[in-house]
C-alpha cells in the first residue's frame, strides 16, 4: 500500500478512535431482501457476472506450458491452459462435435485433450487435432476449433470474462485499485492452498460479511471480536469497488504516536471488495481471495477461497502456521457468518414487503447493493 494512503487511512483511524466515531454513510438505506431469494432477479445477476471480469484461478496453479485448469465456478464451464509461449489461453469446456464436456473439472498438464464421447482431440492452442474425417467433409475451423473466452492474467491471478468475443481489460476494470494492488507483492505470491465449498447461501450474503465490521462484536464474540473493533473502520467508494479497513484492538497502541509504516499494516486488516463478487483481504503476511459465484437457484453458491503467500513461505516449517490460519478463517466464516445467513435468508418471506435495512455505519452494504441493482437494471 502506498505510504501517502497509509499515512492517511493512519490519521482517519487515529480520528475515530479518539473520538470514538466511525466512516458513516449519510443516511440509513431500505433495500428489498427478495434480491436474496428471487429467481428473476438472480437470472439478471448471472447475466451480469458473464459480462465482467471474473477470478478463475491463481497463475501459480498453470506454472508450465500445458498445465491447464478447468472448472464450472463461474457457471459457464472453462478450461485455461498455459500455451508453450508463456501465454495464456481460454476456451469454452465444451466439444464442437456433439457439446460433451472436453475435461473434467480440476488441474493437470496434458499436450492432447480428447473428448470422451467421440474421441474429438485438440491442441493446447484449442485447435482440432484430431476426428474421423471422412465424416466431416466441409468442416471449417470455425466449426471445430475449442470457442475461446477473453482471459488475461494480472497481479498474479487468472481474470476471465464468461462471453466468447467479450473484450477483456483488467487493469481499466480495476480502475484505480489497479495502482493500489500494484503497491502490494501479489505477482510474486505463491497459492499456497485453495477450496471450494458449496454453500446453502445467496452468493451476495458471502460478499456482506466482509463489506461491515458492525456485527464483529455480537456474532463473532469469541473469536474475532477480542482481536477486532466493530467500528472505527475508514470506508472508500472505488469505482464499483471498495475498500474497507479492519482495525485491530492493538492499534490502541500506536494512534497517537508518529506514523510508522510496519506498525501501521501489522495493526490493520484490509477488505478490498473487487465488484462483483471477489474480496481481497490483506492480513500482513499473505492475501486471502475469497469469490463467489451465484448457484442455480437463489439459496445456493460456490465459494473459492485461496491463500496466497510469499514462496519462501511455503514448505513444511510453515506447514502448521497454515492449517491453524486456514481452520480459523474457514471456521469463523462457516460457523458464524454462514449460519447467520442461512437464518437471514429463511425469514425473509415473512418480512412485510420484504425491506431490510443498511444502516449508515455500513457504507460498504449500501455501495455494494446499489452498485449491483443499478447496473442490473441499466442491462434490463
Amino acid at each position: 500500500m502506498q505510504i501517502d494512503l497509509q499515512r492517511k487511512l493512519f490519521d482517519e483511524i487515529s480520528g475515530y478512535i479518539n473520538t470514538n466515531t466511525t466512516c458513516l454513510a449519510a443516511s440509513e438505506m431500505p433495500h428489498l431482501g427478495s434480491s436474496y431469494i428471487d429467481p428473476e432477479y438472480l437470472a439478471r445477476e448471472k447475466d451480469l457476472l458473464r459480462t465482467l471480469p471474473q477470478i478463475v484461478g491463481h497463475s501459480s496453479s498453470l506454472a508450465e506450458p500445458n498445465s491447464y485448469i478447468a472448472h464450472n465456478d463461474t457457471g459457464v464451464p472453462i478450461l485455461v491452459v498455459r500455451q508453450a509461449d508463456g501465454s495464456l489461453k481460454a476456451f469454452l469446456n465444451i466439444c464442437r462435435h456433439r457439446a460433451a464436456r472436453l475435461c473434467e473439472p480440476g488441474k493437470g498438464k496434458a499436450k492432447l485433450f480428447t473428448c470422451p464421447y467421440h474421441a474429438w482431440t485438440y491442441s493446447p492452442d484449442g485447435k482440432l487435432a484430431g476426428l474421423m474425417r471422412e465424416g466431416f467433409p466441409n468442416i471449417s475451423s470455425e466449426q471445430s476449433d475449442l470457442i475461446e473466452l477473453p482471459v488475461e492474467e494480472r497481479h498474479g491471478l487468472i481474470w476471465l470474462v464468461g462471453t466468447p468475443g467479450a473484450e477483456i481489460d483488467v487493469a481499466a476494470f480495476l480502475g484505480p485499485l489497479d495502482t493500489e494492488f500494484e503497491s502490494f507483492p501479489m505477482t510474486n505470491f505463491v497459492l499456497e492452498r485453495d477450496a471450494v465449498i458449496d454453500v446453502d447461501i445467496n452468493w451476495k450474503f458471502v460478499l456482506d460479511g466482509f463489506l461491515e465490521v458492525y456485527h464483529i462484536p455480537k456474532l463473532h464474540t469469541t473469536t474475532i471480536a477480542p482481536w477486532f473493533f466493530g467500528r472505527h473502520s475508514p470506508f472508500e467508494i472505488i469505482g464499483p469497488h471498495s475498500r474497507l479497513v479492519g482495525i485491530r484492538k492493538s492499534f490502541t497502541s500506536i494512534k497517537d504516536g508518529a506514523f510508522e509504516d510496519s506498525e501501521f499494516l501489522r495493526n490493520i486488516a484490509i477488505n478490498y471488495q473487487v465488484f462483483p463478487n471477489s474480496f481481497f483481504i490483506w492480513q500482513g503476511d499473505h492475501f486471502e481471495i475469497w469469490t463467489s459465484y451465484p448457484g442455480e437457484v437463489p439459496g445456493k453458491c460456490k465459494v473459492r477461497v485461496q491463500s496466497l503467500c510469499k514462496p519462501e513461505m511455503i514448505g513444511a516449517e510453515f506447514e502448521k502456521r497454515w492449517d491453524r490460519n486456514w481452520s480459523i478463517l474457514l471456521g469463523t466464516v462457516e460457523a458464524e457468518d454462514w449460519a447467520m445467513s442461512k437464518e437471514v435468508q429463511a425469514s425473509l418471506p415473512h418480512v412485510p414487503g420484504m425491506q431490510i435495512l443498511f444502516g449508515a455505519n455500513e457504507p460498504g452494504m449500501q455501495h455494494f447493493h446499489s452498485e449491483l441493482d443499478k447496473l442490473i437494471e441499466a442491462a434490463r
